[in-house]
């Protein structure tokens, strides 16, 4: 939105003829920049957006101003640093020589002793398997075209969430997210990139897929109305790259979708061969973005809530309370969503998992799925303007978080303690937001193009076990972010990102109750010494 200018209101005084003054300078508390590299988007989030007003001889008040909206971390943030910047060729020790260097001088406490060592042994395989820029690898063809190379025919596809009833939907009002619109944003995304690498496709195919339900019922409905079109059916299969772009309930439902796509025939892989009665053509790259995925069910508190769950219990569709059965991963449902999901992942389907600050519905573990663990899943955070208004160190922290999620490391389960507190009201539009932001459509589309797929032999997917019931103190939290922070391979990757947030750990004065409580629970992060920073 681009920025207007506010008539200031005219001032009359006894003594003197009305006289209209400047506008005042826009007012709001100073906020820590985005934790990122870039310094474009650090400039665009901490400048004022406001809407544009018509001049008049009365003065109207402006809109209030507001901040851009972010996903972090950029593309930039994961693939132009350590680990994924720096090319295999150049051996693990390289690797940890280089990070190391910048580290030792940052933490040299960390590195006295001999400490260091044994980081060295367990850095030795720190993002080996993680996809790489083309670029990273030596691949001058793909890195010159984008990764366009050889891509002439692309299919993107859109499938819309859960949809609630008539009589939430007067709550959290009617849902925006439609298959379509997923299937538009996904295809400019793919558009805007073809143009900036000088790249004409032969054919972009749009597929909306729309039906409600249950996730089995959707997903056979689904394939069903696939087949109904000869022309989708045939686009598919002959297309040289899949884009996916989904929401909450449809993330799982577009993952088992895949699964059976893929174990039909319809889509080609590395494992399948040609599929069926493809000859020998290559095959085919495949990304989904899953925005505020329910990959691990809503906020406890839905399920819990006096006002909610009754609701849920005897007015909603069955639909909707199979989702609270996401939130134990040995329910039915969540077992045979993990399997799909491991099946499609050894195909080499790549995801990015796109979780939202402020959401009213999902909690970030759930929208980032931080349970499991597999190089070709990419995590990012859609962060509302105002929002980071409110919240920019914890917010800084959630990006700090998945950062070293991206970088193949494990955040110690401190992204599930944070999730609650950053929850968005009920009646917020957290929960449907990210799917306006061109941004995350751009994420899945370069995550797709300009990188590889996993290096090395492929590992399996990791899962923790995990229930959303289950006791959690938060007075974990200060010890957790302790040994984070003590980790050698997080401290010589990040130690530059843990300074900033150690420097403006003091600027931070969250509103609320509960980001006051999360603070005082984060202070072990002031006992850096400054020495070591």
């Amino acid at each position: 939105m681009k920025a207007g200018s506010s008539t200031a209101p005219t001032t009359k005084s006894p003594a003197s003829p009305t006289v209209k003054g400047p506008p005042e300078p826009l007012k709001l508390t100073p906020t820590a920049p985005p934790l990122t590299k870039d310094d474009g988007l650090k400039n665009k989030a901490q400048g004022l957006q406001r809407p544009s007003s018509l001049s008049s001889k009365k003065s109207v008040p402006s809109p209030p101003p507001r901040r851009a909206n972010l996903v972090l971390p950029t593309f930039e943030d994961t693939f132009s640093t350590p680990p994924r910047s720096i090319p295999i060729s150049q051996g693990a020790s390289a690797v940890r020589r280089t990070i190391r260097y910048v580290s030792g001088i940052l933490f040299p406490e960390a590195y006295k002793g001999g400490k260091g060592k044994g980081a060295d042994t367990q850095g030795d395989v720190i993002g080996r398997e993680l996809p790489r820029l083309w670029s990273v690898l030596g691949e001058h063809e793909q890195w010159t075209s984008g990764g366009l190379d050889g891509v002439k025919r692309v299919v993107v596809i859109g499938i819309h969430g859960w949809f609630p009833g008539s009589i939430i939907r007067q709550v959290l009002g009617e849902p925006t997210g439609t298959s379509r619109k997923f299937a538009n944003m996904l295809a400019s995304a793919v558009e805007d990139y073809a143009d900036r690498h000088g790249t004409v496709l032969d054919k972009l195919t749009k597929i909306v897929l729309e039906g409600e339900g249950t996730i089995e019922r959707r997903v056979n409905s689904l394939y069903q109305e696939y087949l109904n079109h000869e022309d989708w059916v045939e686009d598919l299969q002959k297309a040289d790259a899949i884009l996916l772009a989904t929401h909450s309930q449809g993330s799982i439902v577009s993952t088992q979708l895949l699964h059976k796509l893929i174990s039909e025939g319809h889509i080609r892989t590395p494992k399948n061969g040609a599929g069926v009665a493809h000859g020998r053509a290559p095959a085919q790259r495949i990304c989904c973005v899953a925005m505020c995925g329910i990959h691990m069910g809503p906020l406890l508190f839905l399920n819990t809530s006096s006002l909610v769950n009754p609701y849920i219990q005897y007015f909603e569709s069955a639909a909707a309370r199979e989702l609270f059965e996401f939130q134990d991963s040995e329910s039915s449902v969540s077992q045979t969503y993990i399997k799909a999901l491991k099946a499609v992942l050894e195909h080499g389907v790549k995801f990015t998992y796109i979780a939202s600050l402020n959401d009213q519905v999902v909690p970030i573990y759930s929208g980032c799925f931080s349970t499991v663990a597999h190089p070709l899943i990419l995590r990012a955070l859609y962060i509302d303007g105002d929002a980071y208004n409110s919240s920019d160190f914890l917010s800084n922290l959630l990006v700090l978080l998945l950062r070293i999620r991206n970088a193949g490391l494990d955040d110690g389960g401190l992204i599930t303690h944070l999730s609650e507190a950053t929850a968005g009201s009920l009646s917020g539009v957290g929960h449907s937001s990210a799917y306006e932001e061109p941004a995350t459509y751009s994420l899945a589309v370069r995550f797709l193009f300009e990188t590889s797929g996993a290096l090395g032999i492929q590992p399996e997917l990791a899962v923790q076990p995990f229930t959303a019931r289950a006791a959690r103190n938060d007075y974990e939290i200060p010890w957790t972010l302790r040994d984070l922070i003590a980790n050698p391979d997080v401290a010589s990757l990040f130690s530059s990102e843990i300074s900033e947030l150690r420097a403006a750990f003091d600027d931070w004065h969250p509103r609320t109750t509960v980001l006051r409580e999360i603070r005082r629970k984060l202070e072990p992060i002031r006992r850096l010494p400054t020495s070591r920073l």
